[in-house]
């Protein structure tokens, strides 16, 4: 029997936003913690992919076929658009994944995919939401520290453009998401590297009304 998403929704918690802002760090401490299901969008990227269809996921579609090269050379305006319906046509399939979770405990959604736009259709509480953006200095700085990122830049004719790009549109996508979670009404955490991980975890954890510091102990 498939999972009722308006009840998993209305006791989930989700951390949301922009890349490099400490989401998947913050939420696999939260995981452990307090012992949630956890659902990170990223883990499904390749499934995902695999299961778009040129007619309805059409955007999804086209960079499931394109080299990063060919991605980051695009216009910038042609880049946050894509990435805004890239996220609006996988929520179907991101949907039909958390069917497979069950109810007896709260579950944890962490992704970029997670637009405030989109989870706001569905029962989840304000107060359970929180959406992190990191600053540019500090998104710049840590992307630059991902060995995974010169791998993608090397495939590149101007790695540097391609990373000026990539840069631009990440920073573009967080400002809608900010202004995004304003209209719906949900939190936003600025992340500029003055706080450490710890520090971001308590206040989140505080943010989400969550007191019972052990594992697998129901904070209610």
């Amino acid at each position: 029997m498939q999972t009722d998403l308006q009840k998993l929704f209305s006791q989930a918690y989700l951390l949301g936003g922009s890349p490099c802002s400490g989401k998947s760090s913050i939420a696999e401490k939260l995981s452990a913690v307090y012992g949630f299901q956890y659902y990170k969008v990223d883990d499904h990227d390749q499934q995902h992919l695999q299961r778009c269809q040129h007619d309805t996921q059409p955007v999804m579609y086209k960079y499931s076929r394109m080299g990063w090269d060919e991605i980051w050379s695009q216009p910038l305006e042609q880049l946050l658009a894509d990435e805004l319906t890239f996220a609006r046509e996988r929520f179907a399939f991101i949907l039909e994944d958390l069917c497979q979770f069950n109810l007896e405990k709260p579950l944890l959604l962490e992704g970029t995919a997670l637009l405030p736009e989109l989870v706001e259709l569905y029962p989840l509480k304000p107060q359970n939401a929180v959406f992190m953006v990191p600053t540019r200095e500090f998104q710049i700085q840590h992307y630059k520290q991902r060995p995974w990122i010169a791998q993608i830049l090397n495939g590149c004719q101007d790695p540097t453009q391609a990373f000026e790009n990539w840069m631009e549109r990440d920073a573009l996508f967080g400002q809608e998401i900010i202004r995004q979670a304003n209209a719906s009404g949900f939190a936003t955490i600025r992340v500029d590297g003055s706080i450490d991980i710890d520090r971001q975890f308590e206040q989140i954890s505080a943010r989400f009304g969550l007191r019972v510091y052990l594992k697998n102990i129901n904070p209610y």
